[in-house]
This record gives structure tokens, sequence and C-alpha cells, in this order.
């Protein structure tokens, strides 16, 4: 549920930093309607910014998935990037020259190798090996652009790995620099190298990157933050029973939900058909589209009770809104 429910968003422009804005709108809306009863309590706002949470994360990789595959930007990038990776003839060399780049852009980076402080880098074993480990990565970070999902997980497993060995995140791009220069004069003498090459790897290394920096600051914030307080059934009861109140008015509710959204960030207006209704309060489209909204929430809501059903959902919907 939750896989179709994000790919299907995909075609609708719906992009991922959208969600908080979303999540955020949803709670607001709740409160208004369950306050008055007394029903909005510390708990249940907790339960429902868990389940958005739940929701959001399974959501949110479908529809980067989907936008990407329909993306010819995207195409072009990883054909670029695997062409001229495919062009490295040596790539443990490269490697090799990616390491010593690294130390030279920031010498700090020789403490967190065994081999750091050798004086030739070029024939220590130790470099060797390690080059081969880097050269195994980057060739798997360059077959991963077909399969974000199959990538995320390995990226996200090494990140976890140079966590446990005391590696800061602020080396990322230090070795993202270095790459560039080592692939640079790797394929410059072969003319392989030029802005639209140079462009690709950036993207490419801004992904990777991406996924390991937030694998270890959300490993550090979940360290930091005490365990949840409710447990999952806990959080399945106080949803549902706090969405049977706030869907006695469905079509209102949804309203004040997407007049929410567009009070927050009101060039999400564009991507509906709406977007020139002169009273977007009054307006038919809105309501419509705002009720089947909430029903769909409702759905979801029910489906926290099967969530092997509710997953493939939702990240089909959260797809098909980038289209």
């Amino acid at each position: 549920v939750l896989r179709k429910l994000g790919s299907a968003h995909a075609k609708y422009g719906v992009q991922p930093e959208h969600f908080p804005i979303v999540g955020e709108a949803l709670l607001w809306t709740l409160e208004q309607r369950l306050s008055p009863d007394g029903a909005w309590t510390p708990q249940v706002k907790e339960a429902w910014v868990n389940t958005w949470d739940a929701v959001v994360s399974v959501m949110e990789p479908a529809l980067r998935q989907e936008i990407l595959s329909k993306d010819d930007a995207v195409s072009r990038t990883k054909r670029l990037v695997g062409q001229t990776w495919g062009l490295v003839q040596d790539k443990v060399r490269l490697c090799v020259l990616l390491l010593k780049r690294m130390f030279h852009i920031d010498p700090s980076a020789k403490q967190l190798f065994s081999f750091g402080y050798v004086v030739n880098l070029d024939q220590s074993p130790e470099v060797e090996a390690h080059a081969r480990a880097l050269v195994a990565f980057l060739s798997a970070a360059v077959q991963g652009l077909g399969d974000l999902d199959s990538l995320a997980h390995t990226l996200q497993s090494l990140a976890l790995t140079h966590e446990k060995l005391g590696v800061s995140p602020k080396y990322f791009p230090v070795m993202g620099e270095a790459l560039l220069w080592a692939l640079e004069q790797t394929l410059g003498p072969r003319r392989a190298w030029n802005h639209y090459v140079r462009d690709a790897w950036i993207k490419t290394w801004s992904v990777i990157q991406l996924v390991m920096q937030n694998k270890i600051t959300t490993r550090a914030k979940a360290a930091s933050t005490p365990a949840p307080k409710l447990t999952p059934g806990k959080i399945r009861q106080l949803v549902q029973e706090s969405w049977a109140l706030a869907e006695k008015d469905l079509e209102g509710n949804g309203v004040k939900f997407f007049l929410r959204i567009f009070t927050i960030a009101p060039s999400t207006l564009e991507l509906f058909s709406f977007k020139d209704a002169k009273d977007l309060e009054k307006s038919p489209e809105l309501a419509e589209h705002a009720e089947r909204v909430m029903r769909t929430v409702g759905q979801a809501v029910a489906g926290l009770s099967d969530t092997q059903t509710l997953v493939p959902v939702l990240q089909s919907l959260g797809g098909a809104h980038a289209k």
C-alpha cells in the first residue's frame, strides 16, 4: 500500500521536500479537530508523529525512485558515470591517487588509516589493499545507480562500518574532492574528462555522501533520544481512535488540511488543477480532492492493522505523484 502510494504521487510533481509540509499540515488539522473534544493529547500527537514518520520512510524512497526513473538528466548521469568508470583501466591506481590526494587536502585524514603516515604510499601493501576495497565500493555505487533501493542499503551498511571506525562525516566532502581530482588525472589524458562528466560524478558522489551522512546522523540522534514511550500497539490504538473522531467530517477537515498546506508553502498550490480558483475554501474541486485524500488517510489508518498490505500501496502512490 505505502509503496504504491509513494509511486503514485510522482505524476503530480510532488517532491520529497513536500513530505514535512504535509506532515505539519496533517498534525495541525488533527489538532484543530480533536482539541475541542480534549482528544488531542501529547500521547496522541506522539502516536501520529510516529505514524507519519513510518509512512514517509516507505513513501519517500518510492517517490525518489519514480522521479529518477523518469528523469532524462538522471539517465545521462548514470550513462556518463558508467561509461567513464569503465574507461579507467587501472582502478586500483586511481584509488591510490584518491587516498594520496585526500591526505594532501586534509592531513588530519591520515589518522583514520593504519597506513596514514607511511612515507611511500605507492609501495605500501596496506594502501593497495585499501585501494582495492575502494574499487569494490565505487564499482558497487556505479552499478547501484540503476537500483537506488539496493544502493541505499549498501551505503547505509558501509556508513555504519565507518562510524564504528570513528570516521566523521566531515571527511566525506574531502573524499569527494579527492575522487574528482583522481578521475580527472586518469581520464583527462584520454580526453574523457569534461564538465558534463564532472557534473555527473559530482551528482553521484552527492548521493553517496547524503545517504551515508544521514545514516550516521540518524544513528547519533537515535542514540541520544530516549526510547519511544508508546508501543506499536498503543500507537495504532491512539491513531485509529483519534481518526474515528476526525473522519466524521472528511470534506471539512480535508479542506482545512489543504488550506494549511498552501499557507505553509504557497508554491504547492501550483501542483493542483484548482490552483486558479478564486475562493479556494469554497472550491468544489478542492472539496472533492480533499475528501478523497482524507478517505485515503482513513484507509492507511485502517491498514495499520495489516502493514504487509499497507506498505506496497503507499509506495505506489508516492511514486505516481512525481509524474
